[in-house]
């Protein structure tokens, strides 16, 4: 941090440490102390009722406890009635709650939005009602007309029907504007969602098993539909590291060549938080194309958990010679 140094000298209080009285008469020196006396007198008075007035400005602590109560208690019932409404397919609820400066970011949205985008979802929800999601309320502050609350959401079921298990953290800043509390920021982030690791050991295996089931038939299209939209990987044949459009571009460039025997063997997992890395070996007899070989390659597969679901995200070969 900068700023102005204070003066070593030329200070006023300084100033006034330093003075002393020159040698007056008896008379003169009286009056002087009668008028720093009455001087002192109007000083202490002033600061008197500066202390006064700002204790009387001050909320008793039972009125602001109150005050934080009757916000929560407001505020919560709000939270629960916009979920409530978001089963039914009804975002109206939300964006008549949300004020007009509003501005969120949701962990599906890459920036932060306003309600223009909001009332654009009104229809593309429509009929999808099936979504379950328990809230548990965390924290609140409260600050005159202005509080933001805190609380974890739990979501089993996706509206569309689909079974998951999401967990989220969000903080929402209310104001309020009259009598009335409106939701004027949102945030929330994805929770580091429980998993059972044998099951997850399992659901990355049968993965892996499936990606090589389908290319012996000559469909791509499950290892695509399981890798991240941020996937990167070198396989051996493969000139330089690639992304998901190289993956997507094999889906027709595959198709017909279905002659490839294959078989996998599992090496070992590892995991850390949403993270998992595979080791397994592979031994290939016949190509795509039904050409007869002996191949024998040491692979890697890195998967990162989201939204329910394992996703591939790397993946390296390399042959053993």
């Amino acid at each position: 941090m900068s700023g102005r140094g204070n003066r070593a000298s030329g200070n006023c209080w300084e100033r006034w440490a330093a003075w002393r009285p020159r040698p007056r008469t008896q008379l003169s020196m009286w009056r002087n102390s009668m008028t720093m006396s009455t001087a002192c007198v109007r000083f202490a008075t002033v600061a008197l009722a500066l202390s006064l007035g700002a204790c009387a400005g001050e909320s008793p602590p039972g009125d602001a406890a109150d005050a934080k109560a009757a916000a929560k208690e407001a505020i919560w019932a709000k939270e629960q009635a916009v979920y409530a409404a978001r089963r039914r397919a009804d975002p109206q609820f939300y964006i008549d709650n949300a004020s007009e400066q509003y501005v969120g970011w949701s962990p599906n949205w890459e920036a932060p939005e306003g309600l223009d985008l909001l009332r654009a979802g009104v229809s593309r929800v429509q009929g999808q009602v099936h979504e379950e999601l328990t809230l548990k309320f965390e924290d609140i502050a409260v600050s005159g007309d202005a509080a933001v609350i805190y609380y974890s959401t739990h979501r089993t079921r996706l509206p569309t029907g689909e079974a998951v298990n999401q967990r989220f953290q969000i903080a929402h800043s209310w104001v309020r504007e009259g009598d009335d509390w409106k939701l004027l920021g949102a945030l929330g982030r994805a929770a580091s969602p429980p998993y059972d690791e044998e099951q997850a050991r399992a659901e990355i295996w049968a993965k892996e098993q499936a990606i090589f089931a389908g290319r012996a038939e000559g469909d791509v299209q499950y290892y695509v539909d399981n890798a991240s939209e941020q996937y990167l990987g070198w396989p051996p044949g493969w000139s330089v590291p690639s992304g998901i459009e190289e993956l997507r571009a094999g889906v027709a460039q595959m198709r017909g060549m279905d002659q490839e025997e294959l078989t996998l063997e599992l090496d070992g997992l590892s995991f850390d938080g949403n993270t998992a890395i595979s080791f397994f070996s592979t031994h290939r007899t016949r190509m795509p194309d039904g050409e007869a070989v002996d191949q024998r390659y040491e692979n890697i597969h890195v998967w990162v958990y989201g939204n329910g679901q394992w996703r591939l995200l790397s993946s390296m070969g390399r042959p053993v010679t």
